[in-house]
């Protein structure tokens, strides 16, 4: 499977060094240059980091009036990975409430930090406790969840 991937969930699991669950999930994931130069910011080696895993692509997204349409209402990464979702017609990696919605509202599917960890436990990738241990990692570093999000993942990880 191939994905698109927005900024959140590569820094998320940049921090919890666990970037490599991504290229266990998925045969490619395909990220805005946008995006890596967000990343990049708080991050520098990223560069190298997505060098030596061979599941990333990095690829410029084409200036569309569509693009331009979302700027209006989102962040440059947010709005880049969205267009480059609708022109590949792929899923899309996206944690941000509003870039959801727009996401959504546009037919692409979405998911999150929180679903991928949930993919991961139900593919067999890693366990239970590895997928809470990284939730609580993951809030820990500052990644919010709103409390019924939060409970409801951590239920849905420790029936898997």
């Amino acid at each position: 499977m191939i994905i698109v991937s927005d900024t959140t969930s590569l820094i998320v699991l940049e921090k919890l060094e666990a970037l490599d669950l991504l290229c266990r999930l998925f045969k490619r994931v395909i990220i805005p240059r946008v995006v890596l130069d967000e990343i990049a910011v708080g991050s520098p080696d990223i560069f190298k980091t997505f060098e030596t895993m061979s599941c990333f692509e990095i690829l410029d997204v084409p200036k569309t009036s569509r693009l331009k349409s979302l700027l209006l209402v989102l962040d440059d990464g947010e709005a880049n990975a969205i267009e480059l979702a609708m022109i590949k017609q792929l899923p899309l990696i996206i944690d941000e409430r509003k870039g959801r919605q727009v996401a959504q509202q546009l037919g692409i599917k979405v998911t999150g930090f929180a679903g991928l960890l949930i993919q991961a436990c139900r593919s067999k990738i890693i366990e239970r406790e590895e997928a809470v241990s990284l939730l609580d990692k993951a809030m820990e570093n500052g990644l919010r969840l709103s409390d019924s999000l939060q409970l409801q993942v951590r239920n849905k990880l420790l029936d898997e």
